[in-house]
């Protein structure tokens, strides 16, 4: 009977010791498993755009006397066309000389035609349209594009302009 009690005791011991090492490898898989899938969501990433499609689009506005944006339509050829709204605290941000990250795309290296349409209202509280057309190259680095809406004094109206940072 001794030695089918401390043979019982044996038992429930080892049992319980394996339970224990089977509890610490479920939780070493899970572990392994979580590290895994955040290297895969960083290869997803990485592969599916990578640093040589990176673009970016930035809104500048110097002055606004003689032009305040309300909204602004950008497009190209490869690029998926882009609207947005402003507010009238973004345009006094815009005023004050904030600059507006508009939007983040991907396209290929090469030439890119952009143009973008900016309607707002002008030094006599017209609404008119302001276009921009133009082309700008992308390289296999990161492309920041600032589009800028300046004065222009002598003819009492606004222009814009592309310039890749």
């Amino acid at each position: 009977m001794k030695f089918w009690v401390a043979g019982m005791l044996w038992l429930t011991t080892s049992l319980a010791l394996a339970a224990d090492d089977s509890a610490l490898n479920v939780e070493q898989a899970k572990r392994s498993v979580i590290e895994l899938n955040n290297e895969l969501i960083t290869i997803e990433k990485q592969l599916t755009s990578p640093i040589v499609s990176k673009a970016a689009v930035y809104i500048a506005l110097a002055d606004g006397q003689f032009f305040k944006p309300m909204s602004v339509e950008l497009s190209g050829a490869g690029i998926a066309p882009i609207t947005y709204t402003y507010t009238e605290k973004e345009v006094q941000a815009l005023s004050a000389g904030a600059i507006q990250p508009l939007a983040d795309f991907v396209v290929s290296p090469g030439f890119h035609k952009l143009r973008a349409v900016f309607k707002g209202k002008d030094g006599n509280q017209q609404i008119r349209n302001l276009v921009y057309e133009g082309t700008f190259r992308k390289t296999d680095q990161h492309l920041k594009l600032l589009l800028t809406i300046s004065d222009n004094s002598a003819l009492h109206s606004a222009s814009a302009t592309l310039k890749a940072w």
